[in-house]
């Protein structure tokens, strides 16, 4: 499903650089919970791993950009210009999809319709997870036709649920964000010392102490142990995060008892067969 999503998003990725250039992914984001407000703890909710700092300072520059207004500090509301361009856009994103769009139309309408299913049983799905995620990415479901819009963000759905899905399983623990993303850093093998924990880390906007917090953090509960040079999972730190990746498993497949074998199936190949074409096409 993500090698999918990836190849849709080829086809509009130069459009999304241009709307991040001025500020896009605050103003999508802003977009998503019009007419509300939006705040950068807010914004933090599906994403507790990043500094609020650098969710201030990405609002902040959106609204330098004309595209946000800061009612009082901290509070921001889209303006009528970052309104109308987000709405631009959206359309010309969606348009290119559906002109790249490889699947005949009734093959398109079909997965289209089972992950809209998909969708719809998540949000049904009595908690855990709270549907927060995918609640804020189904406001920007378009109609089911021309279908490739439609499936591009039915998955941008179903991803928020994985993120909802993993809050959920590790949030109870009571383990810091720093100190969850640095012991799955360690159990993805991803990192092997405070260094590098921080290189890696270091688009979250978190200073070196916070790292150097969450190993004393995980030391504390026994999931680590070594020096930061060296940090290691001990055996109760792997059945830990072995746990967690068990649960987001769990609570994320949940809704898919909404689809018999041969549909779970059949959307397997379809998504197949379009990661397929788009990446033809785009040849």
């Amino acid at each position: 499903m993500s090698q999918t999503h990836g190849a849709i998003a080829a086809y509009y990725r130069p459009m999304w650089r241009a709307f991040t250039a001025e500020g896009g992914g605050m103003l999508l984001a802003a977009f998503a919970h019009d007419p509300k407000a939006v705040t950068p703890a807010y914004l933090r909710v599906r994403d507790p791993y990043t500094a609020i700092e650098v969710y201030q300072a990405r609002l902040a520059t959106a609204a330098e950009k004309g595209g946000l207004v800061e009612e009082k500090p901290g509070v921001y509301r889209l303006t009528e210009v970052g309104r109308a361009k987000t709405q631009r856009f959206i359309e010309e994103a969606r348009a290119a999809m559906a002109e790249a769009d490889p699947l005949p139309p009734a093959d398109g309408e079909r997965l289209a319709h089972l992950l809209g299913r998909l969708v719809q049983a998540a949000l049904d799905t009595p908690p855990p997870p709270e549907p927060w995620a995918i609640g804020i990415g189904y406001r920007l479901m378009p109609v089911l036709t021309p279908p490739l819009p439609y499936i591009e963000q039915a998955i941008s759905c179903l991803h928020g649920y994985r993120d909802d899905a993993h809050l959920a399983a590790w949030r109870p623990s009571g383990l810091s964000a720093p100190a969850l993303e640095s012991l799955t850093f360690l159990w993805r093998g991803e990192a092997d010392s405070l260094d590098t924990l921080v290189e890696r880390l270091a688009h979250r906007g978190h200073p070196r102490r916070v790292y150097a917090g969450a190993l004393v953090e995980l030391r504390r509960r026994g999931l680590v142990e070594g020096p930061d040079d060296a940090p290691r999972l001990t055996e109760a730190g792997r059945r830990f995060r072995d746990r967690v990746e068990a649960d987001t498993d769990r609570f994320f497949f949940a809704p898919w008892g909404c689809l018999d074998e041969a549909e779970k199936g059949e959307v397997a190949h379809l998504l197949t067969r379009l990661r397929d074409g788009l990446k033809e096409g785009a040849r």
